[in-house]
């Protein structure tokens, strides 16, 4: 029997689920990334903020005025480079954050 003409066989099986998983775990670790980043620029802005500016990330923001204060939405979206994971995450894949600066009445 051929044990090199098997291991070739078998890792030709393998090798694209562990490239799409590869790839999978590459993009799941960038919109984390981008969700922290998120988190970090909306944590830095206040209600006087009229827009974001950043380097790494296009950032779009929205205001709503609520009966609670001023709720702030921030949005990024990337490009996914996984193969099908475009059908799952959308294309493309966005991620949101918000928070709610309460009116304080001194």
């Amino acid at each position: 029997m051929n044990k090199k003409g098997q291991a070739l066989v078998e890792f030709v099986l393998v090798l694209p689920i562990l490239i799409f998983i590869i790839f999978a775990f590459i993009d799941v670790s960038r919109l984390m990334i981008m969700k922290n980043h998120l988190e970090t620029v909306l944590n830095e802005i206040d209600s006087e903020t009229s827009e974001v500016k950043d380097k790494e990330y296009e950032i779009t923001m929205s205001k709503k005025d609520t009966s609670d204060g001023i709720e702030i939405n921030l949005k990024s979206c990337l490009e996914v480079m996984t193969p099908g994971f475009d059908k799952i995450l959308g294309d493309p894949a966005c991620v949101t954050t918000s928070k709610t600066i309460t009116n304080e009445k001194e």
